[in-house]
């Protein structure tokens, strides 16, 4: 379990991306949670567990939804869980509580949220711990004793592909950067640990840029700094880079150098199986969607009266030469999002795929 001081460190590193309008997926009524842990179910005898998130219509949350309602309609939950799935706008922490809000004035016995910040959220939380209703920051962390954390570990994440390219650099220690989309707690939180890693391991930052969280925006970037920069060692590309990267370098025909990526997109694995013989190294450093799953067996869990860590953070997947083939799908387009298991839950892709509404 790790510290409250580690929780507030990741806590800067709550986050991302955009979405679209909000939805009630699932809805029901059920009691009120008991003191002291454990829920009474409601008159079906189903848990009702909220889950808000401010990012849908991104193939990594739409990942992680689908794996957290394969869980739910699974056999070992179908009979426990009802699901109540709301989506907000653009990351909109505003939004975020007030759907937390109306999730506490539904009834329901538990909240699950990926937090669109570090503390957006504080009056719902504060109006759920009030009626007893646990609240669970699942995907990323959140800064507040009153909440459970099921996250990634994101604070790592970054460092751990900054270790790898400076172990797989050759003797030109040049290196381009582009960090995720600015402004965003995740990647304002990580990019600082990620340069000060680069540039203590000996690594000179000589480009630097954007991907945006997006591959054609990656490989434009990487274009342009190639135009300039055509004779840099290696690449560190914070959380998406894996595609447009490699294909930059293709475009431009420059050799392939060593490549950090990380948008779990199946189209990283089959870049690294398909370059691989043609001198493509990567590492492709990603949290799985799939961390939904795990919140919401988490839940229950606590709901049926057992005693849960109350911060939890799980380490990244990582996808190098040595592993591409078996994540890389031949059957599935390069934007299909990877990560729709988890380690200990019983998982199928097909059983996932019913509920995926990405490409």
């Amino acid at each position: 379990m790790a510290s409250s001081r580690h929780t507030k460190r990741l806590a800067q590193a709550a986050g991302v991306l955009s979405a679209v309008t909000a939805i009630t997926v699932l809805a029901g009524c059920t009691s009120a949670p008991a003191e002291g842990g454990g829920s009474t179910p409601g008159s079906d005898g189903k848990f009702v567990i909220g889950f808000e998130q401010p990012l849908g219509g991104q193939a990594w949350r739409e990942m992680g939804l689908a794996s957290l309602q394969a869980l739910a309609n699974s056999p070992e939950y179908k009979d426990k869980v009802e699901l109540k799935i709301v989506r907000t706008n653009d990351n909109d922490a505003a939004q975020q509580n007030a759907a937390m809000q109306n999730l506490i004035a539904d009834g329901v016995d538990l909240i699950l949220f990926d937090p669109a910040s570090s503390s957006g959220a504080d009056a719902a939380i504060t109006q759920a711990t009030a009626q007893g209703i646990p609240v669970i920051a699942n995907g990323g962390p959140y800064d507040s004793e009153d909440v459970y954390v099921v996250s990634t570990d994101w604070a790592n994440a970054g460092t751990i592909g900054a270790n790898w390219l400076l172990d797989n650099l050759g003797s030109n220690k040049n290196i381009a950067v582009l960090e995720g989309l600015a402004g965003v707690p995740l990647n304002e939180g990580s990019m600082p640990g990620v340069i000060d890693t680069l540039e203590k391991g000996g690594a000179t930052v000589v480009a630097q840029d954007t991907n945006g969280w997006n591959e054609a925006t990656a490989q434009e970037a990487m274009s342009t700094i190639l135009r300039s920069n055509p004779d840099i060692g290696g690449v560190y590309s914070f959380l998406t880079g894996g595609q447009g990267v490699p294909e930059a370098f293709k475009a431009a025909g420059i050799p392939f150098v060593p490549v950090v990526g990380g948008s779990g997109y199946n189209g990283e694995a089959c870049e690294l199986v398909e370059y691989g013989s043609e001198g493509l190294k990567g590492d492709m450093v990603f949290g799985q969607p799939a961390i939904y799953a795990k919140g919401l067996e988490q839940a229950v869990a606590l709901l049926e009266g057992q005693e849960i860590e109350r911060e939890q953070y799980f380490p990244p997947l990582e996808i190098t030469n040595e592993n591409a083939a078996d994540y890389c799908l031949t059957d599935k387009p390069a934007n299909f999002q990877l990560g729709y298991d988890f380690p200990g839950l019983d998982l199928k892709l097909d059983d996932v795929l019913k509920y995926y509404s990405g490409s």
